[in-house]
Order: C-alpha cells, then structure tokens, then sequence
C-alpha cells in the first residue's frame, strides 16, 4: 500500500477512534501517522488533545509548548490544562505516594490510597497510570470483583494493553450446575369423566350399527337405459374454398415498471453491515466493502455510524473506478438534514472524493471549483495538501489515467 493510500486512511481511522472515545487506539494511529510525511503541527496537535483525554496533563502540556501555537483551539486546551494543573499534582503525588508503599511492602492501604487519588481528580481524565495500577491490585487482592470493576470503565481504558492482559489472565467463573427439572406425574381422569366417555363411545356405536342394518334393507333397483335416436348425416356438397386472410393481433402494449423502493434495514442490522464493510476495506477487498456498506446506508433514521459508512462506500465506488456512483453518493450525503451528517468530519473529505471522481470522468472545470472551495477553507490539514496536489496536476494537464498508473 502506497503512502498516498496510507494517509488519509490512517487519519480517517484516527477520526473515527477519537469520535468512538477509544483514545489509546488513537494514539497507536497517531503514533503510525508520524512515521509518514504528515504535517508536523498537526501531529503535535492530536498528540496533546489525546495526551490531555488520557489524563496525561503534563505530556499534553509539553506537546503544546512544543507546538508553540497561538490558535483559539491550542490556547483553549492550555487554559484547561493549566486551570487543573494543582488538582493534577495533587493526583500523581497520591500516585507516587502509592508506589513508595509498594516499594517498601506496606499493601495494606494501597486501594484505599487509589481510590483516594481518583475522587481528588473529580471530572478531571483521571490519569491512565492510576486505572493500571487499581486493574492490577484489585487481580491481585480482590479477583472476585474483577470483572465487576472493570464493567464501568470507559473505551480508552478497556484499550490500554496492560489492563488488557491482567483482565484476559482473570481466571474463568465455574460453570452453575442447573437443577434438572423432574418428570410430571400423568393425571388420572376421573370418574365421573370416565363414565363420560363411555356413554358417548356406547351412543356411536349404536348409530352405526343402525345406519349400516338400513343400507343393507334396501332393495335393488336396476336403472333403464336410454333409447338412442338415430341420428341424420348431413348431406356432403362441394363449398368453394375461402380464402383465410391474416388477423391482426395488436402488440401488447409494455406495462410499466413499478418503481421499486429501497429497502430499509434496522440500525442494528446497519451497524454489523458498516463494521463487517469497514474490515474489509481496511483489507483492501473493495467489492466486499461496497456490498456490505450499500446495505448500512439503508437506515430509516441516521445512526452515529451513517455518515462514516457513507464516506467509505463512496471511497470504495472510487477504488472499484465507479465514478458516477461517487458522484451520487456524494450529492446524497450533502442532502441529508441529520446531524450526523450536518456536523459529520467527512463532508470535507467527501467532497474531496467527489472532485477526484469528476476528474476521472473528465469535468475538470467542475472538479476545480470543489478544490478551490477546499483550498480556501480556513482550517488547513490533509484534505488541503492534497486539493492543493491534485488542482497543480489538472493545471499541469495530465490525466487521470497518467496519475493511476504513476500511484
């Protein structure tokens, strides 16, 4: 896989895993993204924002004095982190504080001591070192609540690959034996009902033995036939032979074809289609991501996910070099009154998509008016490079099959 293709996927699934609240994944993929050519600013950025969600408040502080940015949105997490910034030493004092007690082999109050440090956070991110170390001790001295403290922490935590492995070394519960369930004793019918039954039985017996002494009283009867009349032959005369002209049968005119609509799946059903879609266009199996993902935009109501299937159904049509289908998917997501697809990261990137598409099909006149829209927008990252990139090859006059076969 080119680092063309690498890019924005990486970003598109690093968007994703921070709208999914799952910041540990996230900042694996940030992690990748800084090994590829990727604005340096940008990278210093996600990495202090998700630094900060982990509660790691002095490493995001240090990305930010490294980004030495004076934009509204790095000075707004600054302001944040330093309005915590005494709530935050106080923590990881109890942390160390924590850590010299296990150093010298005092475990007694070590719970205890956590639990302290995590109230003192309040709605502070409660730092990630501090759910490790509670994860653990709790394996350790109390691993029959395990599994119930570990039910209420949230996505970033679950994904942390320390806590990972002390929840997947957690020994299995013993299986419950079920009680077998004893066999009914049969019911005895009654007397009286007995008495019943015998009565109507004796009755049908009676009557059938009646009907069949009738049916054999009866006498034979033969039946008469009937006399046949002679019938006349008609007498044979020589007719002229008419001629037999063809008839015009009219042409069944076509009946119409009934307009058949979608057919909508429940968001549910939706949801399993967009993540079955999404892994197979994570593994490059294009047709496989189209037929899973047209089925998770068959929604009645938009879900968190719709938008996201979406952009990579339309991502997909492109690989597959379905041009029009981009065209359409786009023109579809921009019509949609949800929030999800109103507030959506993808509209920028979608419409990027679409200009590319329209330079496949050689509208280069309108792929320039999108890439100029995304060239102008005020906030600068991938989607700019690269409509910047592709506006200087339409100006250059090379083709869209020049540009494939270089990728």
């Amino acid at each position: 896989m080119s680092s063309f293709t690498n890019i924005p996927m990486l970003i598109q699934q690093m968007q994703q895993e921070i709208r999914q609240k799952r910041y540990t994944m996230a900042l694996d993929t940030i992690r990748e993204l800084e090994k590829l050519s990727v604005n340096r600013k940008q990278i210093l950025w996600h990495k202090a924002l998700l630094e900060s969600k982990v509660g790691n408040l002095h490493v995001a502080l240090a990305y930010l004095k490294e980004l030495d940015s004076e934009e509204p949105h790095v000075a707004k997490l600054e302001e944040v982190i330093l309005s915590n910034w005494d709530t935050y030493t106080k923590v990881i004092a109890e942390y160390n504080y924590a850590v010299s007690e296990i150093e010298l082999g005092y475990t007694e109050n070590i719970l205890h001591i956590v639990d302290n440090a995590m109230e003192m956070a309040g709605k502070m991110p409660i730092p990630i070192e501090l759910y490790r170390m509670k994860t653990i001790l709790v394996a350790r001295y109390e691993a029959g609540t395990l599994s119930r403290y570990t039910v209420g922490l949230p996505l970033h935590v679950l994904d942390d690959p320390t806590i990972k492995r002390v929840v997947a070394a957690e020994p299995p519960r013993p299986d419950i034996a079920r009680p077998v369930p004893k066999p009914k004793p049969k019911r005895k019918l009654k007397k009286g009902a007995a008495a019943l039954f015998a009565g109507i039985a004796t009755v049908l017996l009676v009557f059938v033995v009646w009907l069949i002494a009738n049916l054999l009283a009866q006498p034979d009867t033969a039946s008469e036939l009937p006399t046949t009349v002679p019938v006349e032959k008609p007498a044979i005369t020589e007719t002229e032979p008419v001629k037999e002209e063809p008839v015009e049968v009219p042409a069944a005119e076509p009946e119409p074809e009934e307009e058949t609509e979608p057919e909508f799946v429940s968001n549910e059903d939706a949801r399993m289609y967009y993540n079955e879609g999404y892994k197979q266009y994570l593994n490059e199996d294009f047709p496989a991501a189209v037929a899973y993902l047209e089925y998770a935009v068959r929604t009645e109501d938009s879900d968190y996910f719709t938008d996201d299937a979406s952009y990579f159904l339309a991502s997909s049509y492109l690989r597959e070099q379905k041009y029009e289908q981009v065209v359409n998917a786009a023109k579809a997501f921009y019509k949609e009154e949800s929030e999800h697809y109103k507030e959506s990261p993808y509209r920028e990137g979608m419409r990027l998509q679409e200009s590319r598409a329209l330079w496949q099909l050689d509208k280069n006149a309108e792929a320039t008016v999108i890439l100029d829209e995304l060239i102008s927008k005020p906030n600068v990252d991938w989607v700019t490079y690269e409509a910047k990139a592709m506006k200087k090859l339409i100006e250059e006059g090379e083709s869209s099959e020049d540009m494939e076969q270089a990728s």
